[in-house]
């Protein structure tokens, strides 16, 4: 398989981040800080609408020793909805870019085998994060609903990609808890 295509494999795909054991995550995999995409990762894309199970989630990462950071390509800030979660947002990023990830990473002050990135796209989330060497962790989008952009080009790809990785083992939906 070519370079490129490797970079695109997350190390495990989950049905959302409620799959995530946070206090396994930090044990067997040793993750101190987590980027945390926002649209369709933990905001359905449309919506300006927090569920209360992500929030809890989340609050159960930070007690869990884990420090999270939101990375976001969206231009609309959010920043009124996410003040509860009391963690850093950076939106207008331009992510698979290294920046908005070592970004993240300084602010949490974490280092590459330390740092997870979970989200919603290949060609954004899990590109950007496997381009340095952080733990990706793809989950399924919330919402159908996507920018154009995202829907003309990352998810018309990412199918076709799905389609190849499945047919050749490559990459299978987790169940239950993760990490086990």
């Amino acid at each position: 398989m070519s370079g490129l295509l490797k970079l695109l494999i997350p190390d495990v795909y989950l049905e959302n981040i409620n799959a995530i054991d946070s206090k396994k995550l930090k044990e067997k995999k040793n993750i101190k800080g987590i980027i945390l995409d926002l649209d369709n990762t933990i905001i359905p894309k449309g919506t300006r609408y927090l569920d209360e199970q992500i929030v809890r989630w989340i609050e159960e990462a930070k007690r869990n020793g884990i420090k999270i950071c939101l990375v976001s390509n969206t231009h609309t800030d959010f920043s009124e909805i996410i003040t509860k979660l009391e963690i850093p947002f950076f939106y207008s990023r331009y992510k698979p870019m290294k920046k908005p990830f070592l970004t993240a990473m300084e602010t949490m002050n974490t280092d590459s085998n330390e740092t997870a990135v979970i989200g919603d796209q290949i060609f954004t989330d899990v590109w950007g994060g496997n381009r340095l060497k952080l733990l990706t962790i793809l989950v399924r989008p919330l919402s159908r609903r996507d920018s154009l952009g995202t829907v003309i080009f990352n998810r018309t790809f990412e199918k076709l990609l799905f389609s190849l990785w499945l047919k050749k083992g490559k990459i299978k939906l987790k169940e239950g808890k993760w990490p086990e």
